[in-house]
């Protein structure tokens, strides 16, 4: 019941903070302190429930993220809408991480047609794959009603469709490119955290029900789909659906070794957690020439690097982080996967180690493209703000961190196989 206890609290904690929201409405910089007021109370609540020794867990994850995004968005009317649906959706994935069998279900549910919602209400801004995400989304529904109807192992991979949604997985991961490049102020940044985590959750939870025909076919997707992410990736010239493509290939990663090795250690949540971090960053840093320039592709804008250089610095940090390059969390939580004892040598290693490479293309690609050449002299340049500026700092100290002490930050335990953590992982809560 406590362990219950820990995570409803502060999921309640942030419905009532959304809902309090509307009280200061017309006040966008009330409704800012106070959005990011109640993200931190969360992580306090959560904090507080494991005990200060314990370190990082997974849950924590979320208001960490929730309130880095948050802070980092301009005081506007226009981001309100965005501010209240991160404290709900804040609130339903903590509710998600701590509700068992059915209810589960019926909150994942609840989650695709909000995102389902979502898409459609911001369709105008939309660059990439919106009723592609918008059909997968609510077939994601139809298959969590088959998983509550259904006898295994139909509800199981039926279920495990829909985690293939959330923590994306070719072919069913449109909805994710489509959230990441197509929604407004903070939420793609947030939301790349928020949905591989619930992704991952419910992988440990599902993964021992599956049959063993389906076990064997998601090392064989995991690979599919680290390649074609990485190969869209070099072929966007927007930054947002280059970042979503980008997550596909590094979590598809992930869905690799898990169904490889059938164990999920807590590398594997290191690796995931700070993925989201740096995707959430370079999210938060590309916003900020978004609210001063427009949602424009590389080719209209570049040579930042002399006229903003507070920004050009911490994007290039991040994205040096987020391709995987030490001391930041990302090269640890890979090599941590790698050298696993037991992992087979194999051409399915050779291709993941190349794809891993193949990151520094599109990473690199992107810094040289936005940073350097012949800056427009038809625009006017404007530096990080305090806030903006505060946001990425914090992110970038948390990745460096969780490159050089990831055993002190994350602290979940035990390596777990999926089968020791059916119905919810003990390590990530």
């Amino acid at each position: 019941m406590a362990e219950g206890l820990s995570l409803w609290l502060p999921a309640a904690v942030s419905v009532a903070g959304a809902v309090a929201g509307f009280a200061v409405w017309s006040k966008p910089a009330a409704l800012k302190v106070l959005a990011v007021g109640v993200s931190l109370a969360s992580l306090a609540l959560l904090v507080a429930s494991s005990g200060a020794a314990a370190g990082v867990s997974l849950p924590m994850l979320l208001p960490i993220a929730a309130c880095l995004s948050l802070l980092g968005q301009p005081a506007h009317e226009d981001n309100r809408a965005a501010w209240i649906l991160t404290l709900l959706l804040l609130g339903l994935g903590l509710s998600m991480l701590t509700a068992q069998d059915g209810m589960g279900l019926i909150l994942s549910a609840l989650l695709l047609i909000v995102l389902v919602a979502l898409l459609y209400r911001y369709r105008a801004l939309s660059v990439s794959h919106l009723w592609q995400g918008i059909g997968i989304y609510a077939c994601g529904v139809v298959c969590l009603v088959l998983g509550l109807v259904a006898a295994p192992p139909v509800s199981a991979v039926a279920v495990l469709a829909v985690y293939a949604m959330l923590l994306p997985l070719a072919p069913v991961h449109a909805g994710y490119v489509a959230a990441l490049a197509g929604l407004p102020g903070n939420l793609p940044a947030f939301l790349a955290c928020l949905l591989p985590v619930l992704g991952f959750h419910g992988l440990l939870a599902v993964f021992p029900h599956l049959p063993d025909s389906a076990r064997d076919a998601l090392p064989w997707l995991g690979l599919v789909g680290a390649v074609y992410g990485a190969l869209k990736a070099l072929a966007q010239p927007r930054v947002r659906a280059l970042l979503a493509y980008a997550n596909l290939s590094f979590f598809s990663m992930l869905w690799w070794y898990v169904a490889t090795m059938r164990t999920a250690p807590p590398q594997a949540v290191l690796y995931l957690a700070a993925v989201g971090l740096a995707t959430n960053g370079l999210l938060q840093a590309w916003y900020a020439i978004r609210a001063r320039y427009g949602d424009m592709d590389l080719r209209a804008i570049r040579g930042l690097a002399q006229p903003m250089p507070r920004f050009a610095v911490l994007f290039a940090l991040l994205a040096l982080a987020a391709l995987g390059l030490p001391p930041f969390g990302v090269f640890a939580g890979f090599m941590g996967l790698l050298l696993t004892p037991g992992l087979p040598l194999s051409g399915a290693l050779a291709v993941i180690v190349l794809v891993w490479l193949t990151a520094s293309w599109y990473y690199l690609g992107l810094l040289q493209r936005l940073l350097f050449g012949r800056h427009r002299p038809d625009l006017r340049y404007e530096d990080l703000g305090r806030t903006e500026f505060a946001a990425l700092l914090a992110l970038m100290l948390i990745l460096f961190a969780l490159g050089l002490a990831p055993a002190r930050v994350f602290q979940p335990g035990a390596p777990a196989s999926p089968a020791q953590v059916a119905g919810g992982d003990a390590w990530i809560r």
